[in-house]
């Protein structure tokens, strides 16, 4: 993801998940992730822009700036590479007050877009998505038990970049669990092969991440590459589901 090494990847993840992996100027919102093909794996296309310049010479530099501020999530936007040369070629349409306020609504809209489609989500989306992450085996669950969502965002030290999440995605918890009784019915292994999966990719990702990157990569993980809002709306919706019933993360 990271289109130079410096970068912290925790904060690339931020980046990328909030602005759904698309260009932040409401004008093109470009999907800046292209989907991987038997023969390819997914590949980003996107550039982060600097909102306060890297470089002491660059547009927008601003030498009382703090050093180790400049390569974190809060000092970039996510653009295409078009959008990318129109704002470092164009400083001066462009200053850092802009820049702010233009990712600010992106990320907004992303959010608004995520929760209308929350509530649109059926069964025939959790199906969807379901059935793409099932690719666990199949063994009975244990230590089950359910605390409240505070409680385990603290434990899992996430901050209020997963906690926005993690509200949307609960408000469709109820259908979730209605979704997998219902496949129950039809294969009993179902709902425990699909449990496993996310376990199985949650054992493997906090080896290297945790927080909010964690929650992050798990997401990116229920999306399953898709950019459609109404299946990554299911995707989130299992996902928090199973955050809440202790299936997956620290409880």
């Amino acid at each position: 993801m990271a289109e130079n090494r410096r970068y912290p990847l925790a904060d690339l993840k931020i980046l990328y998940g909030k602005a759904a992996g698309r260009c932040a100027f409401s004008t093109c919102r470009k999907l800046l992730i292209l989907e991987a093909t038997p023969s390819d794996k997914a590949r980003q296309i996107g550039k982060i822009a600097h909102i306060i310049a890297h470089s002491p010479a660059g547009p927008r530099a601003d030498a009382n700036f703090p050093n180790d501020k400049l390569d974190t999530y809060a000092n970039w936007i996510l653009l295409c590479p078009t959008c990318h040369d129109i704002i470092d070629t164009q400083p001066e349409n462009y200053p850092t007050e802009a820049l702010r306020r233009i990712k600010q609504e992106h990320e907004r809209w992303v959010e608004e877009q995520l929760d209308e489609e929350m509530s649109n989500v059926s069964f025939a989306e959790l199906e969807t998505a379901a059935k793409a992450l099932s690719t666990g085996k199949f063994s009975e669950s244990t230590g089950f038990s359910v605390i409240p969502p505070e409680l385990k965002i603290a434990k899992n030290n996430l901050t209020q970049v997963s906690r926005t999440y993690i509200s949307m995605g609960l408000s469709r918890s109820p259908e979730v669990e209605k979704f997998l009784a219902n496949m129950a019915q039809l294969d009993s292994e179902f709902p425990e092969r699909l449990k496993n999966g996310f376990k199985q990719k949650y054992l493997a990702l906090n080896k290297d991440s945790s927080g909010d990157e964690l929650f992050m990569d798990m997401l990116e993980f229920a999306n399953s590459g898709r950019s459609d809002f109404k299946q990554q709306a299911a995707g989130l919706a299992i996902l928090t589901h199973l955050f809440h019933i202790c299936e997956i993360f620290e409880k």
